[in-house]
């Protein structure tokens, strides 16, 4: 059974869309097509991002990364920035899938002579929609259950696999499909065991996490392989059941472990520098407001501290 869920994690499957030109776009002469597409540039303003507004893209119905409410880490991260540039931080909100980045980052406002908004708190690795900071944290994938139901003697992913074959058989696992967690599942064997989730959705009423919060807690899945910030804060958060979070290491076999960066349009070199700076100058900060959302995490890697040059590709 494939149910529908959002923002599931880093590292999936799915590779770049190769997008084709119709027949009727290609009948048309070059220069017009080049006017045409030059067409919601006319007219644009000075980019202001970070100038009067901190203007923030995100989800309105992702916890614990953000919320309408403005309940999640991200919220609070934003919250720190706006405070250290002295500006009021405002929100583009929409569902974090695919077409997220073009539709708040890149959109153009010709009324108000303005991007919707102009910074991502959460980048992964080839982001292609603008310039990355380097990363400011890494987390892992991990694998949670309730104590009490027959897996207490699990402490790490290989303990999972050592069960009796019985014991394995009679597992219902929950994981998102594209997510290293389920290679990991097919690799050992328990592919019959797992119930997959779609990683989007356009519908605000579900978030990710109700794979635990709901799922597991209710005994619909025994298992949840879940992205570490996910299945962190739900267990921190969940008062009625007992829920231990196994992160996944490089032990178990394949990369379950990502960095996440922030993100700005692509030709906002100065604006990327002064959002590095501040997680530069905020680490401990940062941190800390990422361990009272109990995120696992993991120590930046020597490349995660090394600047790589991009060039502008704003296509």
């Amino acid at each position: 059974m494939i149910q529908a869920w959002r923002k599931a994690g880093p590292g999936g499957v799915a590779g770049p869309r190769t997008v084709k030109t119709s027949r009727t776009i290609r009948s048309i002469p070059k220069a017009v097509v080049f006017l045409l597409l030059m067409l919601p540039a006319i007219g644009m303003g000075q980019d202001t991002a970070g100038k009067d507004v901190l203007r923030v893209c995100a989800d309105p119905s992702n916890m614990p990364f953000s919320n309408a409410e403005k309940e999640g880490f991200e919220n609070k991260i934003a919250e720190l920035f706006g405070k250290e540039l002295g500006l009021p931080v405002e929100y583009t909100w929409l569902a974090e899938q695919f077409g997220f980045a073009r539709n708040t980052l890149k959109r153009w406002l010709a009324t108000e002579n303005r991007y919707a908004c102009d910074l991502i708190m959460s980048a992964t690795a080839g982001f292609e929609m603008g310039k990355t900071t380097l990363p400011y944290y890494r987390s892992t994938y991990v694998l949670a259950y309730v104590k009490g139901r027959g897996l207490d003697a699990v402490k790490t992913p290989a303990d999972l696999l050592a069960l009796s074959e019985e014991e394995r058989k009679n597992l219902v696992i929950g994981g998102f499909a594209g997510s290293p967690p389920i290679d990991w599942v097919v690799q050992n064997g328990l592919s019959q065991q797992l119930r997959g989730y779609r990683g989007e959705s356009g519908n605000y009423t579900e978030d990710p996490g109700d794979m635990v919060s709901k799922d597991l807690v209710n005994g619909d899945v025994d298992v949840a392989l879940i992205w570490g910030p996910i299945g962190g804060y739900y267990a921190q958060q969940i008062q009625n059941v007992d829920i231990e979070v196994v992160p996944f290491t490089s032990a178990d076999g394949m990369q379950m472990d990502f960095p996440i960066s922030m993100a700005v349009r692509y030709g906002n070199d100065q604006w990327l520098e002064r959002v590095q700076t501040f997680i530069d100058e905020n680490r401990g900060s940062i941190m800390s407001i990422l361990q009272d959302y109990n995120v696992p995490l993991v120590p930046l890697r020597p490349e995660d501290k090394v600047v790589v040059e991009e060039e502008d590709d704003d296509d």
